[in-house]
């Protein structure tokens, strides 16, 4: 059994070896046999953008910065704004890009199960 509370940093994101573009921290992870949630935090910098497919469920819920999110979903595609207060909602397996589109990092908060 786990608790704890956090501060949550922009300053300890990093690259990561899944995702080409931007920093990235988890800080819940999957359990040993691939259950549970995953937590994280993610920043785009100006002009970058993370393309990517999981098997997850995920909301990626916007802090700061302007963005742009697509998707497809049986050959249509799909386009919403990305800024502060909203939420990026996707189910398993649906290839989906987030691109930053302002002049300041876009960072959010990433829940998946």
């Amino acid at each position: 059994m786990t608790a704890w509370v956090k501060e949550l940093k922009v300053e300890e994101l990093s690259a990561s070896p899944i995702m080409t573009q931007g920093k990235w921290k988890r800080y819940v992870s999957l359990d040993a046999e691939g259950h549970g949630m995953i937590f994280g935090m993610g920043c785009l910098e100006p002009g970058e953008e993370a393309s990517h497919a999981h098997v997850e469920e995920e909301v990626f819920f916007v802090l700061s910065g302007q963005g742009e999110a697509t998707w497809e979903i049986d050959g249509k595609a799909y386009s919403a704004q990305l800024y502060p207060g909203t939420a990026f909602y996707k189910t398993p397996h649906i290839h989906h890009t987030m691109r930053n589109t302002g002049t300041k990092p876009l960072i959010g908060l990433a829940f998946k199960v």
